[in-house]
Order: structure tokens, then sequence, then C-alpha cells
């Protein structure tokens, strides 16, 4: 459990260092500025959705799609609550919303593929390992 802690910890300091340096090219390219808020939100937004990727062991019955699908809604009402909580303190401009699901959810997609082609080789890295293990032990018979 440790280790898992660890290695989620790692892919949230990784992801949000990639997104941070995308929003710095972005800003700089369209001549704007990040405030300390959205580089907060970033973080958060970050947080939430690899731990919500990682979640997908709890979803092992259900087809990939459905696994897919599931963890994606999970990641947007998290998102969308977070949302809310900050609407209480401080007012949300007009497209602010539709600006952040689209955000979110652009990210959000490059994430999650990254993050299930990791999986893929993963397991299928394991496989083949277990297969030279079960191979070398038929051998031995």
């Amino acid at each position: 459990m440790k280790n898992k802690i660890k290695e989620i910890a790692l892919v949230i300091c990784v992801s949000y260092t990639v997104i941070s340096v995308c929003a710095v090219i972005v800003n700089t390219i369209a001549g704007t500025q990040n405030n300390n808020f959205n580089t907060i939100m970033m973080l958060v937004l970050t947080a939430i959705s690899v731990c919500v990727l990682y979640l997908y062991k709890l979803f092992d019955r259900f087809s990939p799609l459905l696994t897919i699908t599931l963890q994606y809604l999970i990641a947007l009402a998290l998102a969308t609550a977070v949302l809310l909580i900050c609407g209480l303190f401080d007012e949300i401009s007009e497209n602010g919303c539709r600006d952040f699901f689209v955000s979110f959810t652009v990210f959000y997609a490059i994430g999650a593929v990254v993050f299930y082609i990791s999986t893929y080789l993963e397991t299928k890295k394991m496989n083949e390992l277990l297969k030279d293990i079960q191979t070398s032990e038929a051998k031995k018979r």
C-alpha cells in the first residue's frame, strides 16, 4: 500500500509538472498570465484525475469501455464539486464553467490514454514474464 501511494504521488507530480509547463507555453504564446489560484487548481484537478485513474481495479468486473466511462464521470463529478466550492468564494465568469470542463476533459483524456497504454504494456510484460516462468517450470519437470 505504501508503495502504491508513493507511485500515485510520483505520477501526480510528473503529470502536474507536464501540465504546468504546457500552461506556461500556452500562456507565453497567447500573451496571457496564470495566477496562483489557477496553479493550485491545476494541482487539485491533477490529483483528482490521477487518483480516479488508479481506481481502475475497482471496476474489473465491467468492460473496459464502461470502466473508462465511469472513471471519467467520477472525475468530472469531483472536479465539478471543486468548481462549485470555488464558486462560493469567487465569482465564476460567464464562460468559466464551459472552459473549465473543456480544459479538464482534454487533459483528463490525454492522461487516461497515457495511463491505459502504460497499464496495458505493464500487463503485457507481466504476462510474458509469467509465461517464461511457467515454461521454465515445465522444462524442470
